[in-house]
């Protein structure tokens, strides 16, 4: 074997050799990169794991938070409900004192309206003068106006159906042209506040039987 030969296959070998190592290191990189990839992977996975427990703490804070916000708001509404029923007992008791107050008054007032319903019956009966007669007529409307404003209404009692919650019975006649149990006549006029009774009706009650 010549010395060219042996160069030849020494090339060779070497040519081997390199093409070995290229090959080894090029599967050394290919397994970097797999495991930069594998490694990124990782990595990626674990930034979307933090991200997600992060959004879970956020959504139970946010949770927290708005069960926080209804229970004040439902206080509120609560606090906002018995401020409303402590204005409007306040406002009823309020009225029920001045009705009750009004109620006395008016009831004390009664008698100076009968008295100035008599005395004008009386000055009619009696042909009194005609000036006279106008002034005291004049000054009965100007009370019952009064009385008006005030809230004061007569009971309409007289050919009505007995109702002892507006007349009082003081006599029992017969008639003919009104069935049993209703108002024949009436004694002394009663009045009405608003949806109370200032004074019942005194009447003659009709019992046929």
């Amino acid at each position: 074997m010549n010395k060219k030969h042996e160069k030849d296959i020494n090339r060779d070998e070497v040519k081997k050799n390199q093409k070995k190592v290229d090959s080894v290191q090029n599967s050394g990189k290919e397994i970097n990169e797999k495991d930069e990839k594998i490694s990124k992977e990782q990595e990626t996975l674990q930034k979307m794991e933090t991200m997600t427990k992060k959004f879970v703490e956020m959504q139970n804070k946010l949770e927290e938070t708005e069960n926080r916000l209804q229970v004040s708001i439902n206080q509120n509404v609560r606090l906002q409900a018995d401020f409303d029923n402590f204005r409007r007992r306040t406002r009823e008791n309020e009225e029920n004192l001045t009705d009750k107050v009004q109620l006395k008054v008016l009831k004390d007032f009664l008698p100076l309206v009968d008295n100035c319903e008599l005395a004008l019956k009386h000055m009619e009966s009696k042909d009194a003068s005609e000036v006279y007669l106008e002034g005291y007529k004049l000054l009965h409307k100007q009370l019952m106006k009064i009385m008006d404003d005030l809230g004061v209404k007569e009971i309409d009692a007289k050919n009505k159906p007995f109702d002892p919650y507006f007349h009082e019975a003081v006599m029992q006649v017969t008639s003919d042209e009104l069935d049993s149990d209703y108002v024949a006549g009436v004694f002394q006029k009663g009045y009405m506040y608003k949806d109370k009774v200032l004074r019942p009706s005194k009447v003659q009650v009709v019992q046929n039987d």
